[in-house]
């Protein structure tokens, strides 16, 4: 398959995360080295909403993917469990947890069931989950973590943002209408809901050609990583 071949056939939809994260490839052919989102530290908006006193209790990292977010709260000095689907993920974020010296426990699960952790968390922590989920499966999610989160439990959520070129990475992105109705009474409040960048890696050029085809410049740090929209919601459950 030609360069040309994978950027047609390139479907965010299909990913299949646990086979990315053995190959460190989303696209056929593509060395990407690393996968976008592990940037090897938490990610700001993570870093400023605990700043801001919105982390307490007993925490869970959900789609934590190689740990950065939950390590980053465990060494903070709080209880931090993180979960994923893809056993590869898990493998790394362990490491990464034991070479730092975190505490943290990291297990393999389903993001649509969570079973086993009813009533548990205090602040539940979710970045680039959502928008990995296709529509029922997002239905079957909110209500596992509103099964796992204890009465008055934060919620601090990042996913992609329905934008004029999202298709062209995200596997699904996400309209604000979806999330208030997700997030509303009678079992959340919602409390903030607003557009913010996520960082990611800087990416090969061979990414930047396929995005650009795809009609998508994105914005770009001083670093030259990637900056891509994303709804930052902030969300209590009732």
């Amino acid at each position: 398959m030609t360069e040309s071949d994978a950027v047609t056939q390139f479907d965010p939809a299909k990913i299949d995360f646990e086979q990315a994260y053995q190959d460190k490839t989303l696209i056929e052919g593509v060395d990407m080295g690393r996968l976008p989102w592990d940037i090897g530290r938490p990610q700001p908006v993570l870093v400023e909403f605990e700043q801001a006193g919105g982390v307490n209790g007993q925490v869970l990292d959900i789609g934590c993917g190689p740990g950065d977010n939950a390590i980053y709260l465990a060494g903070l000095g709080y209880q931090v469990a993180g979960l994923d689907a893809a056993p590869t993920a898990i493998e790394e974020a362990r490491a990464r947890a034991a070479a730092r010296g975190a505490a943290v426990p990291f297990s393999i699960a389903d993001a649509t069931r969570l079973d086993g952790y009813d009533d548990r968390f205090d602040t539940v922590i979710s970045s680039a989950l959502f928008h990995c989920l296709a529509p029922e499966q997002r239905r079957d999610h909110v209500a596992a973590l509103h099964r796992v989160m204890r009465p008055g439990a934060r919620l601090l959520q990042c996913c992609f943002a329905d934008t004029d070129h999202s298709a062209a990475y995200a596997p699904y992105a996400i309209g604000e209408d979806e999330l208030r109705t997700c997030f509303a009474a009678p079992g959340w409040s919602l409390n903030a809901l607003r557009i913010d960048r996520m960082v990611t890696i800087t990416p090969p050029p061979p990414v930047r050609k396929i995005l650009a085809e795809r009609g998508f410049e994105p914005e770009s740090a001083a670093t030259g990583a990637l900056l891509l929209p994303i709804w930052v919601l902030q969300a209590q459950r009732v």
